[in-house]
Parts: C-alpha cells; structure tokens; sequence
C-alpha cells in the first residue's frame, strides 16, 4: 500500500513538472510601446501584468532586426545564418509565402521538442517560415515543423493588404517609372537597330515582344501581392482569401481558447503559440477597438494587441492551470521607425526594423512568468536573447538540447530565478542579412556590457532613418568600429574614445570573439536565393476558381 501511494504521488509530480506553455510573439512592437516599458500613452494592461508577476528583461535580444531570420532562430536556438535563414540580397524575408523559401526540415524546433516530451502542439497566427521546398511539398509548413495545430497566415501581413499603399513604391518610391523605363531605352535600342537595318522588322518585333513579357510578369508580381501573400489557412487547407484583417485578433484567440479546452478534456500538456499579426502593417482592428486609443490605429492596434493576450491569458486561469503554466512574451523585432505613424515606439534605442546591429531593431520587451520556478515582479538588466527560448523550453518539457548542432541559445534560468548576477552570454552577435555587423561583450566581471560596431545603415542624410528599411548590402563599413557602454548609454549616442586604454582592452577581445564566432559557421544552402524566394505561380493557391482568377473566399467558421 505505502509502495503504490508512493508511485501515485510521484506519478503527480512528475506531471505538475510539465508546465503547459503559452509564447505571444507580437510582430514589429517596438520596446518602447508597453506601459512597463515606460509607455503612459497606451493601455496595456494585460502585458504589464506579466511583468509585475513574472522576470522583465530589459536587454532582450533578436538574433535579427527583420521577421523571417528572427523567428526562424527563436524557433531553432540558433543564429539563422547557421541553416541558411541570413540573406546576402535585398529580400531578406520570405514575401512570397509559396516560393521555396523555408525552415530546413533538418532543423529542429522547441516545438518538436515538445511534441516528443507528449505535448499537444499549436500555432496561431503568423508563422512566416515557408511552405514547399524545391523537391517536396509542405516540408516547411507548420505541421511539419513540430505544431499538431495551424490556424493562421503562412505569410506574414503587408501594406498590401489595405487600400493605401504598397510596399514596393514605400520602399522604392519610382518603381513603377524605373521598370517602365527600362523597358522604354531597351525598346527604343531595338528598333533603332531595326531603323539602321541590323536586325530585320520581324526579328525587332519579335524581341521587343519577348523583352516585354518578363516586364510585364515583374510588374503583375509586385502590383498584385494581395493575390500572392494573403491566406489563412486551418491546418493545410486555404479557408480565407484574402485575410480579413478587421477581426483576425478575435478570430486568433478563439482558436487558441479552443485549442488549450481541448487539452485539458485530453489531459495533455499543451504549448501554443500565439503570433500575433499586430503591429504589423498594414493595421486594420477590429469595431471594438477603432478609434479607441489615443494614438490613432496604431494605438488602437496595441490595445487590442493587449486585450488579446488579456483573453487568453483570462481562460488559463479560469481552468486552474495559472500555477502550472508557463508564460512567454516578445516581439520578432524592433519598431518600423521609418512608416511613424504606423510604425513602433522605440523609446531612446537608436534605430529599428531592419537597421542591422542598432539596438532599436533588435532589442525587444521580454517577459516571462513561471509560477513556483521564477520569482514575482523582478528584473534583469543583463543581455538574454530570443534564442534562449528553445532552452528554457527544453529544460521545462525535459527534453535534451540536440548535441549534433550549434545551439547559440543558453540557459538563462539561474539568470531569471536570481542565482546568477551574470548573463550566460559572454558574446551575442549582431547582423544584417548575412553580414555580421556587430557583437555585444559581456566581461565574466564587473556589471558593463560593451557593444561594438563595425557597420552604419545606409541611412537618409541628416536622419536617423532609411528609405522604408535599411539595406545591408549598402550600409558601409566604418573606418573605425565604435564601441558603446551599452549599459550606460542605451541610445548609443556616446561612443568611447578609440584612443582610449578602454577601447584599446576590449575592441580586440570582441574582434577576435567575432573571428571565432565566423569560423564556426559550417556551409549551409541558403534559402535566399533567386530561384528559392521568387514566387512559383504553379503552386498558388486558389480557394474558389483557378488561379489568377475569383481567388476570393471567407473562413466559413467565421463568416463574419
């Protein structure tokens, strides 16, 4: 008898030490946009209260100032240049959802952790990681990247979505004028070749004809991105075309609130994850919440963005399971400083969305409560990352870190529960696509972090910003890194003296940390290139006709 209580009691405990797991990931919120990260403009109070009863890191860093490599390396614990998610070129995310661009299948997920360690596994919202892969179908989709459960975009949200604008003329305002013009001078090459009798009136018409098609296919492409990017899928099946961003969020916590009572009616520990569309542009909420915020349809977006996380957040507790789950928040990256005033907040942080090394695009509000495992309303100034997810997420399902890889993420939990005043990172590194641009230092002494940069975004003369977002392939190499007591000075407006005996101690100690780290990285496919990230008209889909044709069609689950 005292044998068979034994082992039901510790049948119990062993159960109790699964927390179930919920992940919000806000996309492009700024670290500035949160009241407990010093807002007063905005309301959020549901977010807020993960910081006063969890551990709020205020040094909490993306591996990437851009969605795609960001959540493919909080996904992974690994920098995304080490499975071929950094870009050499200008697309530097995965625009076009059925292109070949994705997460290789080789890499292995937190949530495949999970699912291994018995999880019941679920994704809400945005996922933005590929679907095919050149040789096989859906390799990369959610379902086969560890999740049981997919309701979402499998792209991510664009400014084409709404009436307004585009993201190829934001970026690139004389788009249309550059494409026509170079059709134009080549057209008229021809037929003065033509008029001079070096090419025949056939062979003239013929080639400008044929010049004219893949012009032609370009423009179609990127005026008709709606048609190309806007789906939410259940699971494999396309169920709305294009997304009705207008009441997505409530959609999305529906799912999930579905999702977590169905766990509990199969007894399963469950992990989702919410990946939230807000603050992504373009922002439509829902009725509840336009107009509603003092900061115009970002606010209003922000405030539903909270109530979101408030719902889900309401029913965890309603069935008892507060005490018994652990809860995560983020952003993918920083604020888009560049479309204010849609764009995030990013308090005194120089930069944003996609400046490479500047903390504004990739230091980010982090939060994270564990009942019984972390301490109540505490906070840690040292540098922690999104990568350092995938280990705190294989220490909580009890499940190895894979030790036939670089994992870059650490164990931050002596850091969160306060038995260690120092960050387990000694170096992070900071790029641009593929180019490493910079690192952060953090000494085994003392309590400064340094931050070196060897790299500037191309920004606009005389401003702090780009045109739309920064490229790396032209942000210049500095003639003299600058290096930052990024603990003391946040904004990286005073960089220390290069003639200093300070500079001249630590610059060569990261110098050579970002020699060594380069040297780590193994030769890896990317999937960036032309032929992967350009759009394969063969596998778009349409829910109602054939493409490119009546591609319309609304979530018959959600039919208002």
């Amino acid at each position: 008898m005292f044998r068979l209580c034994f082992i039901v009691i510790f049948a119990s405990i062993s159960v109790n030490a699964k927390p179930n797991i919920v992940l919000f990931m806000a996309d492009d919120l700024g670290y500035g946009d949160l009241g407990c990260y010093g807002n007063t403009s905005v309301k959020t109070p549901n977010i807020d209260k993960l910081a006063t009863e969890g551990v709020k890191m205020t040094q909490h860093l993306a591996a990437a100032s851009l969605c795609t490599p960001s959540r493919s390396a909080m996904m992974t614990g690994r920098y995304p240049i080490r499975s071929g998610m950094a870009s050499s070129n200008l697309m530097r995310v995965n625009i076009w959802p059925y292109s070949a661009c994705g997460l290789p299948p080789s890499e292995i997920t937190y949530a495949e952790l999970a699912k291994d360690a018995g999880y019941t596994t679920a994704l809400f919202g945005k996922w933005h990681l590929g679907v095919h892969s050149e040789t096989e179908h859906n390799v990369h989709h959610p379902l086969n990247q560890g999740f049981d459960y997919f309701y979402g975009t499998l792209g991510t949200n664009m400014d084409d979505f709404g009436p307004e604008t585009k993201v190829v003329t934001l970026s690139r305002p004389y788009w249309y004028w550059e494409l026509f013009s170079i059709w134009s001078v080549t057209t008229v090459a021809l037929i003065c070749l033509c008029r001079a009798r070096y090419i025949s009136v056939f062979t003239c018409v013929l080639l400008i004809f044929l010049w004219s098609m893949p012009v032609t296919l370009v423009y179609w492409v990127f005026d008709n991105v709606l048609l190309f990017s806007s789906f939410v899928h259940r699971n494999y099946d396309l169920v709305e075309q294009p997304i009705r961003l207008a009441g997505l969020s409530q959609r999305l916590v529906q799912e999930g609130s579905e999702f977590i009572r169905n766990a509990v009616q199969a007894d399963k520990p469950f992990l989702i994850l919410m990946s939230w569309v807000h603050m992504h542009t373009f922002i439509e909420t829902g009725k509840a919440f336009t107009g509603k915020s003092n900061l115009g349809r970002y606010g209003d977006a922000l405030e539903e963005l909270d109530w979101s996380v408030g719902e889900i957040l309401k029913l965890v507790k309603s069935l008892g399971l507060e005490d018994d789950t652990l809860v995560y928040f983020t952003s993918d990256n920083g604020g888009h400083v560049e479309i204010a005033p849609d764009g995030g907040y990013n308090g005194i942080l120089r930069g944003g969305k996609a400046h490479g090394a500047p903390d504004g695009g990739i230091r980010v509000p982090g939060m994270i409560k564990w009942p019984g495992v972390l301490p109540k309303g505490t906070e840690t100034d040292e540098p922690t990352s999104l990568m350092d997810l995938y280990n705190l997420i294989s220490s909580a399902v009890g499940q190895q870190i894979p030790d036939d890889r670089t994992v870059d993420g650490r164990d931050i939990l002596p850091l969160l529960q306060g038995n260690t005043e120092i960050s387990p990172h000694e170096f992070m590194f900071h790029y641009c696509g593929n180019k490493l641009q910079g690192a952060r230092y953090r000494p085994r002494t003392g309590t400064n972090t340094w931050k070196l940069v060897t790299y500037s975004p191309n920004l606009i003369p005389g401003r702090d910003i780009c045109q739309f977002v920064c490229s790396c392939n032209h942000a210049f190499v500095l003639d003299t890194p600058l290096l930052y007591d990024i603990t003391s000075d946040p904004g990286e407006t005073n960089p220390i003296d290069s003639n200093s005996k300070q500079y001249k101690d630590i610059v060569p100690v990261i110098l050579e940390a970002m020699k060594q780290h380069k040297n780590s990285i193994e030769p890896t496919t990317s999937q960036f290139s032309f032929r992967k990230v350009a759009p394969r008209f063969d596998w778009q889909p349409c829910c109602n006709g054939t493409f490119p044709f009546n591609c319309y069609c609304t979530d018959p689950k959600f039919p208002e």
